[in-house]
């Protein structure tokens, strides 16, 4: 399996059913988010746990903190994308480009410290919900 660190991983069937949910999503997903979408395929968990983590090492996937504190993964991909998550009601929307290449210049001018990397998920309160509270 191709992968920018030049490990090599065997291919599975497990690992392309996994690597598809992840093409296939514009989100980040928990372990059980891609779990539900494989084991009907035969794929079991600890296999979806394993296989992140490798996918992790090898630099195919990205792991972060979602907001309700479990890891979630999404694949990395050339164009970097963001997420606007809602705290209440959860619903995802994306974030055309990267809004951080800015910042991450300036903070680093500013501190000395070299920006490696930075959340795909920002989180927040959307027009809906807002609408809501003020009723």
């Amino acid at each position: 399996m191709n992968n920018e660190s030049g490990l090599q991983l065997k291919k599975t069937k497990g690992r392309e059913k996994i690597l598809a949910v992840l093409k296939n999503s514009s989100f980040p997903m928990t372990c059980d988010d891609i779990y539900k979408k494989v084991s009907h395929f035969g794929v079991n968990l600890s296999t979806v746990y394993r296989s992140l983590n490798s996918f992790e090492e090898c630099g195919i996937v990205k792991k972060e903190i979602g907001e309700d504190k479990k890891n979630v993964f999404t694949l990395i991909r050339d164009n970097d994308h963001h997420i606007l998550v809602c705290i209440k009601c959860h619903k995802k929307v994306e974030i055309p480009g990267c809004p951080y290449h800015e910042a991450n210049e300036k903070i680093s001018k500013a501190t000395g410290y070299q920006i490696i990397d930075h959340n795909t998920e920002v989180y927040g309160i959307c027009p809906e919900c807002l609408k809501k509270e003020k009723k």
